[in-house]
């Protein structure tokens, strides 16, 4: 009985430490989406949870592991959302459909999106990448190539495919939500859409059996 009862207390123990851990996250993003990421201190967050910083500092050494945590969440859950809406859509048009997830994800949390964007020294294409963007960026990659071939296209590099759908979507996302388009959201996720396609398959990286070399 007592080490049922030792058992319970420390499972609840865990559980209220990550349920603490998800509200100093979740505050950390309301102070971001009101002021931007700049605001964002350990003293503004234990303020708006009314707690002291030392509390804070038992869950994360500082802002920038804080910021880490976020940048690892903002990967997972845009993996999850092109892994849902692919899945839903069966790979017939695979880039439309990456690029329709990305594009509702960084609309749906900017501010997760631009700490992923915005942190120094965040690797990419090295074994430090975030499991979550590695996981993305293979998503992606079978999905390109599953496409291509079902379209009768034979990708030389997916890599570099990938890539570029990556910073074209990056692109107008940015670009759109620093209103330096001209027209509202939905006439630049439209453009975005209808220019993709010769950027992805059919592109300078995938061609069709027996054009290799080809002008």
């Amino acid at each position: 009985m007592a080490f049922r009862m030792t058992r319970m207390a420390s499972q609840r123990r865990q559980r209220e430490k990550a349920q603490l851990r998800e509200r100093l996250l979740g505050a950390a993003r309301e102070i971001a989406v009101e002021e931007g990421w700049q605001a964002v201190t350990i003293r503004r967050i234990a303020d708006r949870l009314e707690y002291t910083s030392p509390i804070l500092y038992q869950h994360f050494s500082g802002k920038d592991a804080l910021l880490w945590e976020l940048t690892e969440m903002g990967f997972r859950e845009i993996a999850e959302r092109i892994e849902q809406a692919l899945s839903k859509e069966g790979g017939s048009d695979a880039v439309t459909t990456i690029a329709g997830a990305y594009w509702d994800f960084a609309f749906a949390a900017p501010e997760l999106y631009h700490v992923m964007h915005g942190l120094d020294g965040v690797p990419f294409g090295t074994a430090e990448t975030p499991a979550d963007a590695q996981r993305t960026f293979a998503l992606c990659r079978d999905a390109v190539v599953r496409q291509a071939a079902a379209q009768g296209y034979a990708i030389t590099d997916p890599d570099a495919i990938v890539e570029t759908i990556w910073a074209y979507l990056h692109g107008f996302v940015t670009l759109t939500m620093g209103k330096r388009l001209v027209g509202d959201r939905e006439r630049a996720r439209d453009l975005m859409l209808r220019s993709l396609p010769a950027l992805s398959i059919g592109g300078p990286h995938a061609t069709r059996p027996g054009t290799v070399g080809e002008p």
